[in-house]
């Protein structure tokens, strides 16, 4: 699990944690954002949680994770070339009843968006809502998609391996 607790001596870590303590301070957003990708896409939802938790824990913390989501979100999409009214899709479904839900993705969509045209009037109120009440739901799908478009990645990767091991006959011994 990983932990949150503030107790462990450093260079340590909790049973089966996915991070440990390191020399110096904790992790960065940054490294709680990875962590919550890896939880994700290990289906392991209780460790994502915890690690949103911590990525949120301060501003320095929340910029970092956002830089690092956002930057994976926007990798290949032309930067500046997205009309004003537009907005960069998140696939995350949206459960009826769910308001607060609705309002992370539109947040989320309105987040990458900004980022790629860098509009900060559009970033400035996403900001603000990280800070708040919804920065949680906001992050977790932020989380989602990068995990999503990462996964989506590896698995080309494995494709493309099974094929080159197809036509060259490497690695099948």
């Amino acid at each position: 699990m990983i932990s949150d607790r503030d107790d462990l001596p450093t260079g340590t870590t909790s049973p089966g944690a996915a991070t440990t303590v390191v020399a110096g301070g904790e992790p960065d957003g940054a490294t709680w954002a990875r962590a919550a990708i890896g939880a994700i896409n290990r289906r392991d939802h209780a460790n994502a949680i915890v690690a949103v938790r911590m990525a949120l824990r301060d501003e320095a913390s929340r910029l970092a994770a956002v830089d690092l989501l956002t930057s994976i979100l926007v990798h290949g999409l032309p930067m500046g070339g997205i009309k004003p009214d537009a907005r960069v899709p998140i696939r995350m479904a949206v459960l009826r009843g769910e308001p607060h839900c609705a309002k992370a993705v539109e947040h989320a969509a309105n987040l990458v968006t900004a980022v790629v045209n860098s509009d900060v009037g559009l970033a400035a109120p996403v900001l603000r809502a990280l800070a708040g009440d919804h920065g949680f739901d906001i992050l977790i799908v932020l989380v989602r998609e990068a995990a999503a478009r990462l996964e989506h990645f590896v698995g080309i990767d494995g494709d493309t391996a099974d094929a080159y091991y197809l036509v060259t006959g490497d690695g099948q011994d």
